[in-house]
């Protein structure tokens, strides 16, 4: 192994296609066979060992036993990091952390998001459009919590010593996700990257099909934000590594690391696709008749159908089933009910959406459904009724307040009535009134 106090297991690990050895005591684990699978790193520290991300949650098994091939039978880490939380990197932390006993070490930035926390615009294009709207669809754990990794995550100091890794040091690395980092050993330059660079091309389909090998930026797709991680990628230029081990790819070994990284540096300035068409930008709180949502998250709306429609979402959301107004086709939009005054409202936070179009011309007959379908009335609110509604829409989330109340409606957690009117325009809301009997037609004859 060629570190004081490990035996050198070499032999055991060549027949482990998987397994390499990427630096003296920095084992690196290939949890798949797939280009673009995520990384682990099996670290030698003294008489003990660190475990660098945790890969997927069915990944356990396969971490498990390739600490025992390089460590011993019924071996367990000092520690366990993570340079980020990210499923690929930490699925399996907490299913390990509970069979080793070991807490989870993570950037302090990181811990809300170790708890399923997505706050509305600061988050990355999946997050924002795709996980964020499903999120709410689904059940919250007694504690209010989403994600068991909570339960096993701890703080640590990035300026402080490393966990279990004495001769080692953290370098934040924020853009990916804001508490990523990365772990240098200074006296050989061997840095775990994480995703602050990889190896292999998640950005390009052509590249990564190809197996094309060399310094790239984390992907797009789920990147917190571009700007910051091009400023990490140059802060790692500077540290010129020897060895540079990626979250996803095999570790760069060459000469002239630094300058790989300098030329990603410049490479990620030029503009990209990520705000417009699937994953861009929408402002809520802008003052149009009608905030058209990205084309992501409507392709998404059929799994909080079935969600909705299984009962798995909570007891406030619905499906509403509408005709539209121009074929007569049955539509289906799940919408977050708000409870004022004793009755129920939906609040359009798109403003003039298709739902609320097809709900005029329907006049307000619609059948809205969980398990069950009811026959119900939506009655539209004047302008001058909505703040009250808009103001109980806040206190769904009240972890949350300030984030909602800016993101969608462009006030402050405790908007004054005349704050809320003056944006109420924007927002249709309708009281939901019920029939007595459930619904007994078939499904599309509302």
């Amino acid at each position: 192994m060629g570190t004081a106090g490990q035996p050198d297991r070499s032999a055991a690990l060549a027949p482990r296609a998987l397994l390499e050895e990427a630096a003296a005591g920095v084992y690196r684990l290939r949890t798949g066979r797939f280009l673009g699978e995520s990384n682990v790193y099996l670290v030698a520290s003294g008489s003990s060992w660190v475990l660098v991300d945790a890969a997927r949650p069915s990944r356990a098994p396969t971490i498990r036993a390739a600490a025992e091939a390089v460590f011993g039978p019924g071996t367990r880490p000092a520690a366990m990091l993570l340079t980020h939380v990210h499923p690929d990197h930490s699925g399996a932390a907490y299913e390990l952390a509970r069979v080793w006993g070991v807490p989870v070490h993570v950037h302090p930035a990181e811990i809300p998001p170790a708890a399923g926390e997505i706050l509305p615009g600061s988050a990355n294009p999946i997050d924002r459009y795709v996980l964020a709207p499903l999120l709410r669809l689904l059940p919250r754990r007694p504690d209010g919590r989403r994600d068991p990794l909570a339960d096993v995550v701890a703080p640590f100091d990035p300026d402080g010593a490393v966990p279990g890794l004495p001769d080692w040091r953290c370098v934040p690395t924020p853009g990916h996700t804001p508490g990523s980092v990365a772990f240098l050993r200074p006296a050989d330059r061997v840095l775990i990257a994480g995703d602050a660079v990889l190896t292999v091309d998640t950005n390009s389909i052509r590249n990564l099909a190809g197996g094309r090998y060399g310094a790239f930026g984390p992907p797009w797709i789920t990147t917190w934000d571009w700007a910051r991680a091009r400023a990490s990628v140059a802060r790692l230029a500077e540290l010129d590594p020897a060895v540079l081990a990626p979250g996803h790819g095999r570790p760069l070994t060459c000469s002239g690391i630094a300058a790989e990284l300098r030329a990603l540096d410049q490479r990620m300035a030029r503009p990209l696709r990520a705000t417009e068409g699937f994953f861009r930008e929408v402002r809520y709180s802008s003052p149009g008749s009608y905030r058209r949502p990205p084309a992501a998250y409507r392709r998404m709306q059929w799994l909080a159908h079935v969600l909705t429609r299984l009962g798995w979402s909570p007891g406030d959301v619905v499906n509403l089933e509408v005709p539209g107004r121009r074929t007569g086709t049955i539509r289906t939009t799940t919408l977050l009910t708000t409870v004022h005054d004793g009755h129920r409202h939906l609040v359009a936070l798109a403003g003039e959406s298709d739902w609320v179009r097809n709900v005029r011309a329907a006049r307000g007959h619609v059948v809205l459904g969980r398990r069950d379908r009811r026959a119900a009335t939506l009655v539209e609110l004047p302008t001058e009724q909505r703040p009250a509604v808009l103001r109980a829409y806040l206190l769904h989330a009240p972890r949350r307040r300030t984030q909602v109340a800016r993101h969608y409606f462009g006030v402050g957690a405790d908007p004054s009535d005349e704050e809320l009117l003056a944006v109420a325009g924007r927002y249709p809301v309708f009281r939901i009134v019920e029939r007595a009997a459930p619904s007994t037609e078939t499904r599309g004859r509302p």
